[in-house]
């Protein structure tokens, strides 16, 4: 079957982006320590909190491309808050199990083990609710279930993003959902921390030219220097390319996360190279984009797991194949099965 290549458009009306680079900078910036809690009031108050949930449930009915543009600007002010985890995860997980998804409180998602325990779940302890997803029979099963009744640990992560390992121990309202909502599910989690990722990237970039523009060296700014010149030239080449990474395909999401998570090693180090022995400190703000953003590499597949089913679809699609798979963005078979399979820790025969 013949896929038509799709151009997507990531503006956002001037005016929208405006109010979302305001908001996040009342949240952020040198000497504020954001939390999450007011960020999530700010954006409710403003209608941002549930962007692309339905109206009739309390929603803004907005679209993927203003969502994205939220997850980079929030990333790129290094603030963190659980948007990504309430209205584009748990959000159309609640909708599809036939679930009510009017709740205006946070939540997150875990992927149960077949003995009720979820390792490492972002957010995990500091939402109001967590959509539980668990496999049963021949199919997966999805409850909300508020954090109050479940048993939480928190994990250590390297960010100020939490993270817990989640148990469901007493009797819960199970939901049956079908297998594709959950993998999609998967793929929309993978491409939400490419998408943050790059944001991120776009601040460590901004924080670069801003340091080396201001500090000086030999009486001298140091961006006229022309070895932190490269550095910030080859920051800004890999941001740029990471942000032109794909859109809500198996294909695309996984070449996504490969170029993305190539390009993050590359800014990371750059940035922390630029900015010296001072952005290692707690009270710069640099950690605040460089840690989640290496948290969020790891996060629904590893590059390595991405691109090894890249591989393997160049491979099956035999000698005149990766071409048509490139322009066309043929379908990734299984990746998010196996991710799910991972995670649960199921057989691919359960």
């Amino acid at each position: 079957m013949t896929t038509t290549a799709i151009t997507i458009n990531l503006a956002v009306d001037r005016d929208l982006q405006d109010l979302m680079v305001d908001l996040v900078a009342g949240h952020s910036g040198p000497g504020m320590e954001p939390d999450p809690a007011a960020v999530w009031a700010t954006l409710g108050a403003v209608g941002l909190a549930r962007l692309t949930a339905p109206e009739e449930t309390g929603g803004s009915g907005a679209g993927w491309v203003e969502a994205a543009a939220l997850l980079r600007t929030t990333a790129a002010g290094g603030v963190a808050v659980p948007f990504a985890e309430t209205d584009l995860l748990a959000g159309p997980l609640r909708r599809a199990a036939g679930i009510d998804d009017s709740s205006q409180d946070t939540a997150t998602v875990a992927v149960l083990r077949a003995d009720g325990l979820a390792r490492r779940v972002p957010w995990a302890g500091a939402t109001g609710s967590v959509v539980c997803v668990r496999w049963a029979d021949a199919g997966y099963e999805v409850a909300d279930v508020p954090t109050d009744r479940l048993t939480v640990e928190a994990v250590e992560g390297i960010s100020e993003v939490p993270l817990g390992s989640v148990r469901v121990d007493g009797n819960v309202t199970w939901s049956p959902v079908a297998t594709h909502v959950v993998e999609d599910y998967v793929l929309r989690g993978a491409l939400i921390r490419a998408i943050q990722s790059v944001g991120a990237m776009e601040g460590m970039l901004a924080s670069a030219i801003a340091h080396t523009t201001d500090r000086t060296q030999f009486g001298r700014p140091l961006a006229r220097f022309q070895s932190v010149q490269n550095l910030v030239v080859d920051t800004a080449a890999e941001s740029v390319l990471a942000r032109a990474a794909g859109d809500f395909s198996s294909f695309r999401v996984a070449v996504a996360r490969s170029v993305v998570s190539q390009a993050l090693a590359v800014v990371v180090r750059n940035t922390h190279q630029v900015h010296g022995a001072m952005g290692t400190t707690h009270e710069h703000t640099l950690h605040r984009l460089t840690l989640p953003a290496l948290q969020w590499r790891s996060e629904f597949g590893s590059a390595a797991f991405w691109e090894r089913h890249l591989s393997r679809a160049a491979v099956a699609s035999s000698m005149d194949g990766p071409w048509p798979m490139i322009v066309e963005g043929t379908r990734i078979e299984g990746a998010a099965s196996a991710y799910l399979h991972a995670v649960s820790g199921l057989s691919r025969h359960d």
